[in-house]
């Protein structure tokens, strides 16, 4: 909210929009595996992720693991380094996992409008380590009230 004053016997007030937003990854309701069963590969990436008219104020990212045995992880979204964990034995098997994401990172906003990318992955000192990551969704501001949807209009021929 911004205030003008000085020019007016009033203080005059403009209001912005402000309202909490969230992005459910596609893919993930189930579950997906780290490593990678059928390619062996130890990271996951999440391309192309939009927040339509995201603000630069802290947002949170939420999301639940199982594992077996004693694999690290970490979660990066842009260049925000967000979770670092290595799992022991005194670990629960499942564990639900939140992270505030930073609203800035040197000096530029660390969530953008379109074109994101977060990433997990995984490091394993045995063949059992192993991690499931699922249910991946992020709050965050938007200034924007209502989503565009496109219209397609097909013609018959």
């Amino acid at each position: 909210m911004g205030t003008i004053t000085g020019i007016f016997d009033q203080t005059l007030v403009l209001e912005q929009t402000s309202v909490t937003r969230y992005v459910s990854l596609t893919g993930t309701a189930g579950g997906f595996r780290l490593p990678d069963p059928s390619s062996g590969s130890s990271d996951r990436h999440f391309e192309g992720i939009a927040f339509p008219g995201v603000t630069a104020v802290p947002a949170v990212i939420y999301y639940r693991t199982r594992h077996t045995g004693k694999p690290r992880f970490s979660v990066r979204l842009n260049e925000a380094s967000l979770t670092r964990y290595t799992f022991t034995d005194a670990d629960p098997a499942e564990r639900c996992w939140h992270e505030i994401i930073p609203a800035t990172l040197q000096n530029r906003p660390t969530l953008r409008e379109q074109n994101n990318e977060l990433i997990f992955g995984i490091g394993i000192e045995n063949q059992s380590d192993s991690l499931v990551i699922g249910d991946v969704v992020i709050f965050y501001t938007s200034n924007e009230l209502t989503i565009k949807v496109p219209i397609v209009i097909t013609t018959r021929a």
